[in-house]
C-alpha cells in the first residue's frame, strides 16, 4: 500500500477557524426544539446540527459555540447538548481538539481498496486529491524474519525498507512501514521518492507492477509515534493495514503494515460476484 507527505507548511489545521457557527446555531434555534415530540431533545438537537453541516449552513473547520452557549441558544440542559456532542462526534461530524474546543469537521473522503490502482496514492491522485508524503526513513539492510518469511529469501537476503506518512490534501491519513525485496529493486534506497508513488517508482524504473494485493485489517491502539506524525491523539483506535502484494508472476513485491485514518477517508470495498 501506498502512503502520503509531510507536514506541510499550508497543512489544515484547526488553528485558523471560522467563527461564524454561532450566527448559524442561532438561526438554527429559530425553529425550537418540540418537547412534545417522541423523539428525545438529543436527538432532535443532533438531527438538527447534522442537517446544518450537511447543507454547509454550518460550514467544515468552524468553530462550535460552547456547551454553555449552546444550552442558552436552544434552551437545553448540558445533558442534552453533551449527549447530541458526543453522538456527532462519534459519526464524525464533529471533532474535539484539546485546548482548543469543539469544530465542524471537513467532510470525509471514501478509498476505494478495489481500484485497479491497488494503492490509496493513485486512488486519491485518480480523483483529484492532492497526495503528498513525509518519509522518515528510507534505507537498505539484512531481512529480519519475517520479511525473510514474506519474501521467501535467505537470512543473508537485503531488503529496502520505507517508513513514511501519507497526507491527503494536506491531512496525514496513513502511518506505513514498507519493505521490497532488495534484489528486485536494486540501488532503490538512492531514488528520489519525495511525493511520488511506490508502485509508479517500481514501474518506471524496473519495469514491475503490481498484479494483486491481499490485505488485513484490524482496529489497533497505535504507538506514540504514530500519534505524533498522525497528528492523533493517544486513545483514538486506527485501523491496522497488512498488506502483501504480488507482481504478475506470482512473487511478492511489496510488504506494508500501516495505521490508518478513516477520520480522513473512509475504506471503501466493492464487491462484485
Amino acid at each position: 500500500m501506498e502512503n502520503l507527505k509531510p507536514r506541510m507548511r499550508g497543512r489544515p489545521r484547526y488553528d485558523d477557524v471560522d467563527n461564524s457557527a454561532t450566527d448559524a446555531f442561532q438561526s438554527i434555534a429559530l425553529n425550537t426544539l418540540d418537547r412534545g415530540e417522541t423523539a428525545p431533545l438529543w436527538v432532535q438537537l443532533k438531527n438538527r446540527i447534522q442537517d446544518a453541516i450537511a447543507s454547509e449552513t454550518l460550514r467544515p473547520n468552524s468553530r462550535m459555540p460552547s456547551e454553555t452557549a449552546l444550552c442558552e441558544i436552544f434552551d437545553v440542559s448540558k445533558p442534552v447538548v453533551r449527549a447530541a456532542l458526543g453522538a456527532l462526534a462519534a459519526e464524525g461530524h464533529v471533532i474535539k481538539m484539546p485546548r482548543k474546543g469543539m469544530f465542524v469537521a471537513r467532510p470525509r473522503q471514501d478509498v476505494d481498496f478495489m481500484t485497479s490502482n491497488l494503492s490509496v496514492f493513485g486512488d486519491l491522485t485518480a480523483k483529484g486529491h492532492v497526495v503528498t508524503t513525509k518519509t522518515f526513513e528510507f534505507y537498505r539492510d539484512k531481512a529480519n524474519e519475517n520479511e525473510q518469511k514474506v519474501f521467501g529469501i535467505p537470512p543473508e537476503g537485503d531488503v529496502v525498507r520505507i517508513v513514511r506518512v501519507y497526507y491527503c490534501d494536506g491531512r496525514p491519513i496513513t502511518h506505513t512501514h514498507i519493505s521490497l525485496p532488495a534484489h528486485k529493486v536494486p540501488g532503490m534506497e538512492k531514488l528520489d521518492i519525495d511525493n511520488r508513488s511506490i508502485f509508479q517508482t517500481i514501474r518506471e524504473r524496473y519495469g514491475l507492477t503490481v498484479q494483486r494485493a491481499e490485505r488485513w485489517f484490524t482496529a489497533e491502539m497505535p504507538d506514540i509515534v504514530t500519534c505524533q506524525r498522525m497528528d492523533v491523539p493517544t486513545d483514538a483506535p486506527l485501523i491496522a493495514i497488512e498488506s502483501i502484494a504480488y507482481d504478475y508472476d506470482g512473487g511478492v513485491l511489496e510488504y506494508y503494515r500501516a495505521f490508518y485514518n478513516s477520520a480522513v477517508a473512509r475504506i471503501h470495498l466493492r464487491i462484485e460476484s
